[in-house]
């Protein structure tokens, strides 16, 4: 093996895509986003900065991507991506008037009693969002325990739907333009078909 190719990044292909690391991953999608008319700001946060403790043990995949924007969202700013900033109280797309955890709060506000409340805090201290919606009523994309992302919304936000593997599928999904097999989260996205040809 020649020096070069010591220091080359490893070429990963899945889903018919070729990907040099996490970073390209990111790109694709987040092309595959702006095609489909999604708003991307530069993050703002400092490369130093702190993980935000509801990150704390959350996978690299994960962080590398919420610290690579300030701002990712839809054209009509009514569904997002969370930032960095977001999960550390900062100002984003969602401002403070709708925080990072905003769909466990409103569980909260309408809990009938003690039991429900610990169901409602037991589902969400295990449940991570990462997208949020305010388009058509309320919906989310978060990583489960066990890593597989699922959708939940209103009216019974802790009831969930899987919509990807783990959230590197998701990525993956996203940046091949590929269907996740539920159509609210094909509507949320809206980057069916926007794969590039010759990715």
């Amino acid at each position: 093996m020649s020096i070069a190719d010591r220091f080359r990044p490893a070429l990963m292909v899945r889903d018919g895509l070729t990907y040099r690391g996490a970073m390209c991953l990111h790109l694709d999608a987040t092309a595959a986003l702006s095609i489909a008319g999604w708003v991307r700001e530069e993050p703002t946060r400092s490369a130093s900065a702190r993980v935000p403790q509801p990150l704390v043990g959350a996978g690299g995949q994960l962080v590398a991507w919420v610290s690579s924007f300030s701002v990712l969202a839809s054209s009509d700013d009514q569904v997002w991506f969370l930032s960095a900033e977001n999960y550390a109280g900062g100002v984003g797309i969602s401002d403070e008037v709708f925080p990072w955890d905003a769909f466990r709060h409103e569980s909260l506000v309408v809990a009938s009693g003690s039991a429900e409340r610990a169901a409602i805090n037991a589902f969400w201290s295990s449940h991570l969002p990462v997208l949020l919606s305010v388009r058509d009523g309320y919906e989310y994309l978060a990583l489960a325990p066990d890593g597989q992302v699922v959708r939940g919304g209103e009216p019974e936000f802790e009831e969930v739907t899987i919509v990807a593997a783990d959230f590197d599928a998701l990525l993956r999904g996203i940046a091949a333009g590929a269907s996740t097999a539920d159509p609210i989260t094909d509507a949320l996205l809206g980057t069916v078909g926007t794969a590039r040809r010759g990715q």
